[in-house]
């Protein structure tokens, strides 16, 4: 469990701040834990909370596919809303399943 590094700080806040329903969840990110997810190393992560209650994926509420990866292989980012309405993870999907060569950086392109 840790905090978010700057710049996965900075890509979540870019992607939440395409529809201002989202700014309070931007001004919780330097606030908020996250653990690494087990998947292949393409850098999703999972907010974690304090409280017990059983949380699942709600809704997408942010995205892009315009991204790449340092070889070339596109990346689908999403930021995904759980039941409680706080954050609940920020899911990358390379397209070619392997590891994430570099976590993308701004400037982003729609």
């Amino acid at each position: 469990m840790r905090y978010l590094k700057p710049v996965e700080q900075a890509l979540i806040t870019y992607l939440l701040l395409k529809d201002p329903k989202w700014d309070y969840l931007v001004k919780k990110l330097p606030h908020l834990f996250v653990e690494e997810m087990n998947d292949g190393g393409m850098g999703s992560l999972r907010f974690i909370y304090s409280s017990t209650e059983a949380v699942r994926m709600k809704d997408e509420i942010a995205r892009i596919d315009s991204l790449r990866d340092l070889d070339g292989i596109p990346l689908s980012i999403t930021v995904n809303l759980g039941t409680d309405d706080n954050l609940y993870e920020l899911d990358i999907f390379k397209g070619d399943f392997s590891p994430l060569q570099q976590f993308p950086h701004p400037p982003y392109k729609d």
